[in-house]
């Protein structure tokens, strides 16, 4: 987000751009055709204290429709923050008739749990429907990205406190790929993920989530937009759906006749306990409308398949597990405590980490 999302979008950026330039002089390199927008996305933009006196009446009238404000961060070493322009942008967009989003940066000097107590409790105007973003990236004193599990605990923490609500992620394309995000994925957690291209202001087309995360929800394209009397603004598009409030999650009781934990965390021998979860969670995600009866066929499979294109796997939906298949479920597991080789050879340590997440109370 310019400084907003600073270092590591703008390496994104780059990054992604240098092999356009390398070689090329004035007269003979040529700009790249922008991308058209995807269909049905919506315009929005996101400020935090460097855009300070924005416009957003202007805002609305160059046609976004959302803007998600900066509240604060855990990223520097004298303590979390509220930045000083949080509430008045949050004010500016309502009264401009924008949709609002409140986004707060990770980092190191908070747990996650800290964060999310310290976010809940000096929201501005929270209205459910609004967008509750975590910004995940290496800024000022911080020294790493949250993982998986930290991202996961912060939402869970969030629904404790404010209840059902719009969760995103924000991640740099780069960052999103170079690991895996399972829980994040299973709690319904939508990406809004940032690829820049060329970073000129025009759209660089979708970005390449690398089958890191089934898909996107929200995509800042630029750092170079220019609107409400603001020369540089990060851009967004984002899809109907990335503003649905995501009910249910980690933090659900379980129902009244849950169905009994799968031993194979234990022993690591799949069995039909295993497998009736496994039918239950693909039912609940990916499709699945067969019998939960534990016996694994076709059908399981290819629900599974599907799951496992945000692992991943990129081969036919065909209901045949090979080796490809494997080896997406190796890198669910990896998020689960499986410290193996990602090589599609399903032993007792990969049946315990698939195990342990099918073993989470919201798939009994």
């Amino acid at each position: 987000m310019t400084t907003v999302l600073g270092r590591l979008a703008v390496a994104v950026a780059i990054a992604v751009a240098l092999p356009v330039s390398i070689g090329a002089t004035p007269a003979t390199a040529k700009p790249a055709a922008a991308a058209a927008v995807p269909p049905g996305t919506m315009s929005g933009i996101d400020v935090a204290t460097w855009q300070a006196g924005i416009n957003f009446a202007s805002v609305r009238a160059d046609g976004h429709q959302f803007v998600i404000v900066k509240a604060g961060g855990s990223q520097l070493s004298e303590g979390p923050y509220i930045g000083s322009q949080y509430a008045i942008q949050v004010n500016g967009a309502r009264a401009a008739g924008l949709r609002v989003g409140h986004y707060w940066l990770a980092g190191d000097f908070q747990t996650p749990t800290q964060a999310a107590d310290y976010f809940a409790a000096h929201l501005r105007d929270y209205r459910p429907g609004d967008v509750i973003a975590l910004d995940n990236e290496v800024l000022d004193d911080s020294t790493r990205l949250w993982n998986d599990a930290e991202v996961t605990t912060f939402f869970q923490r969030m629904r404790a406190r404010i209840g059902n609500h719009v969760p995103w992620l924000y991640l740099g394309a780069a960052d999103l790929r170079s690991r895996t995000w399972p829980g994040t994925i299973a709690a319904g957690v939508k990406l809004w993920v940032a690829m820049w291209g060329a970073n000129n202001g025009s759209y660089p087309g979708e970005p390449n989530l690398g089958g890191a995360y089934p898909t996107w929800s929200a995509h800042q394209y630029s750092s170079k937009g220019s609107t409400g009397g603001i020369a540089s603004v990060d851009v967004n598009v984002a899809k109907p759906s990335a503003f649905e409030i995501v009910n249910g999650g980690p933090t659900d009781p379980p129902p009244d006749d849950p169905l009994p934990k799968t031993t194979t965390e234990q022993d690591g021998t799949p069995g039909p306990v295993m497998w009736m979860r496994a039918q239950n969670w693909l039912s609940i995600t990916s499709g699945y409308t067969g019998p939960i009866d534990g016996a694994p066929g076709a059908n399981t499979y290819a629900a599974l398949q599907r799951a496992m294109r945000g692992y991943g796997y990129t081969g036919p939906i065909d209901g045949v597990m090979g080796t490809n298949s494997w080896k997406a479920v190796q890198r669910l597991a990896a998020g689960y405590g499986y410290t193996g080789p990602i090589d599609g050879a399903m032993g007792p340590n990969s049946w315990r980490g698939f195990a342990r997440f099918l073993n989470q109370d919201r798939w009994d």
